[in-house]
């Protein structure tokens, strides 16, 4: 378990080249980093036999924004199996996708991707190598993001006023994070 926390608190080389980035994504990006290092992420995806036996979605964490919004952190596994030569044995190669949502007390969707009250969603993949039990491995965050507003609510101002609020509402998580963390996880 120890190789496998030293392994999510690298300096976050898995962010995108932050230089090109929308300064309004930047925050959003790094707490979902952030979130990404916690412990409780990581002692859920080391405990790998509970993580499938309860199904290849599993909660990973929820961080409060503000009365209205919230961060959650979303697991997600693909086993991706694949017969071994003789086709005596099957060969498991999970996938992770992790997702990071920002959810609205207020907001509700008929039809979401992960959440009901969805509004923005942060998408990063890795793997895990169940064998040694270290990972994730190969994590990369994607540097877009899709913003989900209800029907009637949504343009492209109503998008960029979203990212500008999560934005400022995650860097001012971060700053009180830093300061009563030190940083850590």
């Amino acid at each position: 378990m120890a190789s496998l926390l030293a392994n999510l608190r690298l300096p976050l080389p898995f962010l995108p080249h932050m230089a090109d980035i929308n300064p309004d994504l930047r925050p959003i990006l790094e707490m979902f980093a952030v979130q990404l290092r916690h412990p409780n992420v990581g002692s859920t995806l080391g405990n790998w036999r509970t993580l499938i036996e309860r199904g290849m979605m599993h909660f990973g964490r929820q961080e409060s924004l503000s009365d209205e919004l919230d961060f959650n952190t979303l697991i997600y596994t693909t086993l991706n199996p694949s017969p071994s030569k003789t086709g005596k044995r099957i060969t498991l190669e999970p996938k992770l996708d992790l997702i990071g949502v920002v959810s609205g007390r207020r907001e509700s969707h008929d039809q979401f991707h992960y959440l009901k009250n969805e509004l923005v969603i942060v998408r990063a993949s890795g793997r895990w190598d169940y064998a040694r039990n270290v990972g994730p491995l190969e994590l990369s965050i994607a540097s877009d993001v899709t913003v989900r507003l209800p029907e009637g609510k949504s343009s492209k101002a109503a998008s960029e006023q979203m990212i500008k609020e999560v934005g400022r509402l995650c860097f001012s998580w971060l700053v009180v994070h830093k300061m009563t963390t030190g940083g850590t996880a």
